[in-house]
């Protein structure tokens, strides 16, 4: 049996032969990565949410929920009680720093982070490895909500989010109000206030309590989420087209809340992110006419590619991309035994300023 995977912006597989990470396909490059080292989480990336009740959910952020330890980024979520600030502070460099109402309790405190403007987003492989809060008792499922996202809105509004310009990806999120067992998570995309694409996976042998990683393919026209490597959905015409933050925290679902009492406290891990992007050399045409070109070939995202007569050796396992097309000729052969994915969509370097080095 042939083994070719041709994906064009015409049409989506949905199960591939081999997934297309960047630990398979190595026209993937790191842009930057957050191991989350030492004791310190790094300002200069990331921000915490500080004062904040987000949409109208339950929680509380606070600052002090997020904390770097073991190698790790920490979240936490309680039922500790909070009291807003009175005055509500002002918002922070796009953070969610409204507290509602101003000098009010509210019942559940929680953490949250995003990236700072300088590691915005704008296509690429996005990638975090975490170990997830579930928490059931007398069958009830606590209303916990981790979550894994990127969001863009209004720069000029805290949240709760703006009406206008809201696009966010939902990378992992996952319900413990809404099944038993913890192992099934959502992936989801709003386009608008009006518009969500939610989709639940439920999977054997998993429990999100456990590490996995979770990810998303992004460009400009499809978008592909994976759970530790295997793609799960795709989707095409998305229509998020700008620069994006980071979102990493738990919520706490208004509609099924936790008790108030006893005391309890769950956490959220994150061993890593990673951003990769495409190495792009779109303005060049490739012609594969022997074997000797598929060997030279450069892993990068070419104009097109056509392949001539030749047939793919054994043991291969090949991976091309093109941003236009690619055009296979007449007695071209991927015979039993051989793998090879072909990938036809757009790639578009990121057009935010590159991250800075630091100490």
């Amino acid at each position: 049996m042939k083994k070719i995977i041709i994906f064009s912006v015409f049409s989506f597989i949905q199960y591939f032969i081999f997934t297309q990470t960047p630990s398979t396909d190595p026209h993937w490059q790191l842009k930057w990565e957050d191991h989350f080292e030492g004791n310190t989480l790094n300002t200069n990336r990331w921000l915490k949410w500080e004062y904040s009740n987000h949409h109208g959910e339950s929680q509380y952020f606070l600052a002090q929920h997020v904390w770097v330890a073991n190698h790790c980024l920490n979240i936490l979520v309680s039922n500790n009680k909070a009291q807003c600030p009175n005055p509500a502070i002002e918002p922070v460099s796009g953070a969610c720093s409204d507290c509602i109402p101003p000098g009010g309790w509210h019942d559940y405190t929680s953490g949250c982070v995003e990236t700072k403007p300088q590691y915005y987003v704008k296509y690429g492989y996005i990638e975090a490895r975490i170990q997830a809060p579930f928490k059931r008792k007398n069958t009830k499922g606590y209303g916990l909500w981790p979550a894994f996202w990127t969001y863009i809105g209004d720069e000029n509004n805290s949240l709760p989010y703006p009406k206008t310009n809201e696009a966010e990806i939902d990378i992992f999120e996952m319900f413990g109000h809404e099944y038993k067992f913890p192992n099934t998570i959502n992936t989801c995309i709003h386009n608008s206030r009006d518009t969500k694409m939610g989709m639940a996976h439920t999977f054997d042998n998993f429990d999100y309590r456990d590490w996995h990683t979770y990810a998303i393919e992004w460009n400009p026209n499809r978008i592909i989420w994976y759970v530790d490597g295997i793609a799960i959905r795709g989707l095409l015409s998305h229509n998020i087209v700008d620069q994006v933050r980071i979102i990493l925290g738990i919520g706490i679902h208004e509609k099924h809340l936790p008790p108030t009492s006893p005391h309890f406290a769950e956490y959220m891990y994150v061993d890593y992110v990673k951003v990769y992007e495409l190495k792009c050399d779109k303005n060049t045409p490739l012609t594969i006419n022997t074997l000797a070109d598929i060997t030279n070939y450069d892993n990068r995202v070419k104009k097109s590619i056509t392949i001539n007569s030749i047939t793919i050796p054994a043991g291969s396992r090949i991976c091309m991309r093109a941003n236009d097309f690619i055009e296979l000729k007449p007695r071209f052969e991927v015979k039993a035994g051989r793998e090879m994915y072909l990938d036809v969509s757009p790639c578009e370097m990121q057009t935010v300023q590159a991250p800075f080095e630091e100490d």
